[in-house]
């Protein structure tokens, strides 16, 4: 098997896992466009299949959640296969089938090119010139459009259907698609027996295939479903909606985390075995404490923490959230088991006081993203456990790919008292109820009536989100981190005692993680002035009065104040698709400035 080109290991989970169309460029600059195979094709190229393979990772309470017995490393590097060794490769298949002729307009299947043995290009023998070495091909170009389905099936646009062809017609000879003008309407797809035409003006809009039926082809498994009843759609095959990964993520925090669990991995199995934890303590007596690296912990304070971890794995669908709001809330670890999770709390900026409650630098951490599978035409919601995800591989496996990474950044928790007072205020209530209105409108719009909007847009929520976002914008003038590279993690949950905070952090997929500029700026004496240059950014958009009223960002499901010149930032640090943001809950806006949670402040430093 040829390889066609490369790809960063992070970029299987960020766009080019299973089912995504990936774009390279061949020998000569021949255009190629494949379809990356499902998880089974991965095994059949490593020579050790599942968790046996060498590149592997673990973290038991996502492992937990997710119900496998571990993660897989994209493959990347040489392997071992007998005596000799050979490069990991991640396998595709050829998509879309079909191919244009950019000199000649000709349109037909891939096996109707020409072809050499081994190698992906494909050329128009009828255009190109010359024999043997000396040829001078003319490679044929994919084409643009292919349909999906909101169940993420996949299938060629019905090119040979879409003119109306004349009965008498075979529907043997090759089409043509003819570019005479700009966009869809100057693009005909002409039969060259019949001689009849039709343009794309159109083709990629909603009803546009009503009269066609969705295959239920999964490309990327090989497989083809038993009926799907949805209606396909036409895209661009290089479209941002083709394709958006469903990627669950957990940071190493305790009680999980560090050297502690690694000195457990000899009995890992047969503690997780144990059929009654009655049995644990002898079991930690006769077996682990006696050949114990630390003989100044007793078996009884080694029994106790075993229990601790084994705990955290009983309920495979509770949220790994709260227990990491709590630990970078705390003090940080008390001992030097926890290498991956170092932390030290800040004193708050004195203009901070009565809005923030804890300010943390974080010196280290470690995050786990896994992909568990993905969804065409529109990305899922936070919380959103009714959604129509495409699976990575024909049946479900004990193993799903990830990636660890490695980095620092600044975690900051609001004064919990001072919010649950500004969001039971009337008017912050009903800004908030319009916001959760508008959104749920725009979910029903894509996802139908039947599948309940799957989280609530408060007060606080739209309050730490935007606020995330501001202040990642502002450090990444500061830090020497692009937006890009920073991203959000939201710790937010409704009632007395909820959790009102957020992380930003950069992470590095080095051992070493980054350089620690992030988590410096967690200082009080540096934070403070950059949080409150931050707000002053909000105060006034460029896109003012429309950005203010709401108008820019009612396509994006909130209706609230928010737009790409003041609060959006790159999608891949949001964790919302840049959806749900307000900065009028932070500053006011224009006729109720007192509505914004910040105002005080601000108005003080005027």
């Amino acid at each position: 098997m040829k390889p066609i080109g490369k790809i960063r290991r992070s970029q299987v989970l960020t766009g080019n896992g299973p089912g995504a169309i990936i774009d390279f460029r061949g020998d000569g600059g021949a255009p190629l466009s494949v379809v990356a195979a499902g998880l089974e094709a991965w095994d059949k190229l490593s020579a050790k299949p599942g968790l046996l393979n060498d590149q592997r990772i673990r973290h038991e309470p996502l492992e937990a959640r997710l119900q496998v017995k571990g993660f897989r490393l994209p493959p990347v590097g040489d392997e071992r296969f007998g005596k000799s060794k050979r490069p990991r490769l991640l396998p595709a298949y050829r998509f879309p089938d079909w191919h244009v002729c950019p000199k000649c307009n000709l349109l037909q299947r891939s096996r109707f090119w020409g072809s050499e043995l081994e190698r992906p290009e494909l050329y128009c023998t009828n255009c190109s010139t010359g024999r043997g070495r000396r040829m001078r091909k003319v490679f044929v170009v994919p084409v643009r459009f292919v349909v999906t389905c909101p169940s993420g099936h996949l299938q060629d646009f019905p090119w040979m259907s879409w003119p109306s062809h004349l009965e008498s017609c075979s529907r043997k000879k090759p089409l043509k698609l003819v570019g005479e003008g700009a966009g869809l309407k100057g693009l005909r797809v002409h039969c060259t027996e019949c001689k009849q035409e039709r343009d794309l003006d159109g083709a990629l809009s909603p009803g546009a295939l009503s009269k066609f039926r969705c295959e239920g082809k999964s490309l990327w498994l090989k497989t083809t479903a038993d009926g799907c009843n949805h209606q396909p759609v036409a895209i661009q095959r290089g479209a941002s909606n083709a394709y958006f990964p469903v990627i669950a993520s957990a940071l190493d925090v305790p009680p999980f985390g560090g050297s502690f669990r690694d000195k457990l991995e000899d009995f890992w199995h047969d503690l997780i075995s144990l059929d009654d934890r009655a049995q644990l303590p002898a079991y930690v007596r006769k077996k682990i404490h006696p050949i114990w690296y630390d003989q100044d912990v007793t078996a009884e304070e080694l029994t106790a923490r075993i229990l601790t971890l084994l705990k955290t794995l009983d309920d495979k669908t509770s949220d790994l959230r709260p227990n990491e709001h709590l630990m970078l809330c705390s003090g940080g670890p008390d001992d030097e088991y926890f290498k991956e999770f170092q932390i030290k709390p800040q004193d708050l900026p004195p203009e901070m006081e009565g809005f923030l409650e804890r300010l943390v630098s974080v010196e280290r951490l470690r995050e786990v993203r896994a992909l568990t599978g993905f969804t065409r035409l529109s990305p899922v919601e936070a919380g959103d456990n009714s959604a129509l995800v495409a699976p990575l591989s024909e049946k479900p496996l004990n193993w799903l790919p990830a990636i660890e990474v490695r980095g620092e950044g600044i975690f900051i928790n609001f004064d919990e008292a001072e919010v649950a007072m500004w969001e039971s205020r009337p008017d912050v209530v009903d800004r908030a109820k319009i916001a959760h209105a508008s959104a749920e409108r725009s979910w029903k719009e894509h996802n139908g009536e039947d599948r309940p909007f799957p989280m609530t847009i408060s007060p606080r929520f739209l309050l730490v989100h935007t606020t995330a976002h501001a202040l990642a914008e502002q450090l990444s003038l500061d830090s020497g981190y692009s937006t890009a590279s920073i991203r959000e993690r939201l710790y937010v949950s409704p009632g007395p005692g909820g959790m009102c905070g957020f992380l930003l952090y950069t992470s590095a997929p080095d051992s070493d993680g980054t350089l620690g500029g992030l988590s410096r700026k967690g200082r009080a004496s540096e934070l403070g002035p950059i949080l409150i240059s931050a707000l002053r950014d909000l105060e006034w958009c460029s896109s003012d009065p429309l950005c203010s009223s709401g108008i820019l960002s009612l396509s994006e499901g909130s209706g609230s104040a928010a737009c790409h010149c003041c609060t959006f930032l790159p999608e891949t640090s949001c964790e919302h698709f840049n959806r749900h943001l307000d900065r009028g809950m932070l500053v006011g806006t224009p006729d109720r400035p007192d509505i914004g949670f910040f105002r005080k402040l601000l108005d003080e430093r005027s």
